[in-house]
């Protein structure tokens, strides 16, 4: 059947009460979500342009007064949709001013209220975008910050010592595992500051080793762990070398370095940054949870493999520990 007004077919539309002709909801002027809650007595007493010009025209002023109250509560509850959408979304709110302006001059407010959805899409999309761009960002950060440390080894477990000189603990520790350290080959050593947040009780961002879950031999688990030493190669053969000697001597103690006290064990690592220190963390209590054999760090790399057969999985990111089987 053909809409009375526009000609056009129309499929769901409104009957007009008096020359029983169909139209579409915008065509006589009725909205739709208004229309839907209707009783049967309300819909009857539609009437089209043309029948209410006419004499047959029975609505009285109450009537139409009332039919506007429900239009006004329609808009009202319509704008505070977007009212509500517009603060998630900060970039909303320059186009919501633009729509408020239009809402005052227009009489068909349904018109607005779809356009603005269209805009609502557009914007969340540009959002969804953004987000994604930020995050890709923040990925490159961080994997500038780890390179940066590729020639850097960190010692923990070394007790502090008002007036120490950390190059004679290099040097004492270079001679334990069997090998040379020339001068040149230290570009700068230092001691880094450790702290537990008072609010979280996880170790600082700034911290160097606790976050990887070392625990010194025979210490009390609540004292506090001594700052780390943070080495600085020139070069990443020299890492490399005093890395792969560590290992092969293995069980490196702090009696090994002459330092008085209980033997506290010495780890020395790759200076993983703290992000892939808590990532390391949460390897470890996946590793425990799916019985992998072997976790270790190689140039900065977190690598796990569950076997000696099993291929080497390289973990960059919570969603690599999420897919391990």
């Amino acid at each position: 059947m053909k809409c009375k007004t526009c000609s056009e077919t129309v499929i769901d539309g409104v009957d007009c009460g008096s020359c029983r002709g169909q139209f579409h909801f915008g065509c006589i002027g009725i909205v739709e979500t208004a229309y839907r809650k209707m009783n049967m007595d309300r819909r009857a007493g539609i009437r089209c342009q043309k029948c209410r010009a006419g004499p047959d025209n029975s609505q009285d002023i109450s009537t139409i007064l009332e039919e506007l109250r429900g239009f006004r509560a329609e808009f009202g509850a319509a704008r505070s949709d977007i009212e509500r959408i517009s603060n998630s979304v900060d970039s909303l709110n320059a186009k919501w001013n633009e729509m408020e302006s239009r809402f005052s001059s227009l009489e068909d407010r349904v018109i607005a209220l779809e356009s603005s959805a269209k805009v609502v899409s557009k914007l969340q999309s540009e959002l969804a975008t953004s987000s994604q761009t930020i995050h890709n960002l923040q990925n490159e950060l961080h994997v500038r910050d780890q390179n940066a440390r590729i020639n850097n080894v960190e010692i923990s477990g070394i007790p502090y010592k008002k007036g120490e000189n950390l190059l004679m603990i290099l040097d004492t520790i270079y001679k334990k595992v069997g090998v040379h350290l020339e001068a040149n080959e230290v570009d700068s050593i230092h001691r880094v500051r450790r702290f537990v947040s008072r609010n979280t009780g996880q170790v600082d961002t700034n911290s160097e080793g606790d976050a990887a879950g070392e625990r010194s031999v025979g210490s009390n688990a609540t004292e506090p762990r001594p700052p780390a030493i943070i080495v600085k190669f020139t070069r990443r053969l020299c890492k490399d070398q005093l890395l792969a000697a560590v290992r092969a001597r293995r069980g490196l103690t702090t009696t090994d370095i002459g330092t008085e006290g209980p033997a506290r064990a010495i780890f020395i690592s790759d200076h993983l940054t703290p992000a892939n220190k808590l990532l390391l963390k949460r390897a470890r209590e996946r590793k425990a949870e799916l019985q992998y054999a072997y976790l270790w760090t190689r140039d900065c790399k977190i690598l796990m493999r569950k076997t000696d057969t099993s291929k080497i999985v390289a973990i960059n990111n919570d969603s690599d520990l999420l897919k391990l089987k």
